[in-house]
């Protein structure tokens, strides 16, 4: 089921004549969850070649909605030829898990990289090819450990103010060996495929030292990335200040009009 209307959400400058933008409700079967689960996606104008796609994640507590509620997302996507699809994770990090909630299975890695990429491509004019993945909080831990597991898939990352803490147990409750986000940059160090690489985090977040130990973690392995920090802290404000930017980098990416050169950015002091 689509439900497409026009966005209304933030005012716009004065003097901007962009087209404007659609957003789709899109609510959809997914057999990796075993019951039906809701998308919203952000859908350029034109009629121009099929847009690349951009897999952007919420964080814990919050839903498919969230980016498009709190943030001017929508807005800066109209620079960008990109459909930007957001996804309900609930609190799940985005992982499979072995054991079963009240509403069903648990399987959002298999929600995201088996079921949801068909039904967009059934859904709205797309192009073949991979994707970009981005998010805030436990979606930037979402969009790191999957763009680092599943490199052919995705070619650009950006994560805001990941969830990098260590969450010791965590492997007895999913399946897998990989659910860190370390255990996939172990993993993906040395492969032919490498994806361009960004995250960033405020400088006042409580998950600033778990983003500089990942940042050191990449320099060891030799993974090419840049990571940035700025004034600011664990919230929506830090977040809809360099969303924008992260649109910027996967539109460079994957519309082919030049990969910013990756490279690791000054070890924090």
């Amino acid at each position: 089921m689509v439900d497409a209307s026009p966005l209304p959400v933030f005012p716009i400058a004065s003097g901007d004549r962009s087209p404007p933008m659609t957003i789709a409700s899109v609510t959809f079967h997914s057999a990796a969850m075993g019951r039906n689960v809701s998308y919203q996606a952000i859908i350029p104008p034109g009629e121009g070649p099929p847009p690349p796609v951009v897999l952007q994640l919420h964080g814990s507590g919050d839903d498919h909605q969230s980016w498009l509620v709190n943030s001017r997302i929508a807005h800066y996507a109209r620079a960008y030829r990109l459909l930007v699809v957001m996804p309900d994770g609930g609190s799940s990090g985005y992982l499979n898990y072995r054991s079963h909630d009240r509403r069903g299975r648990q399987r959002y890695e298999d929600l995201l990289m088996d079921d949801l990429p068909g039904n967009v491509a059934a859904t709205f004019r797309v192009a073949v090819g991979p994707w970009g993945i981005g998010g805030l909080s436990m979606g930037g831990f979402g969009a790191m450990r999957l763009g680092l597991k599943y490199p052919e898939r995705f070619a650009s990352i950006w994560a805001h103010s990941g969830s990098f803490a260590e969450m010791p147990g965590l492997e007895e409750f999913v399946d897998g060996d990989d659910a860190t986000v370390e255990t996939v940059a172990i993993r993906l160090a040395g492969r032919p495929e490498q994806p361009v690489v960004s995250f960033d985090c405020g400088s006042e977040d409580s998950l600033l030292d778990a983003n500089r130990a990942f940042h050191a973690l990449l320099d060891r392995l030799g993974i090419a990335h840049r990571y940035l920090e700025h004034p600011g802290a664990h919230d929506w404000d830090y977040w809809d200040r360099h969303v924008g930017t992260a649109l910027g980098q996967h539109d460079r990416v994957l519309n082919g009009s030049g990969s910013p050169r990756a490279t690791t950015g000054p070890s924090p002091s």
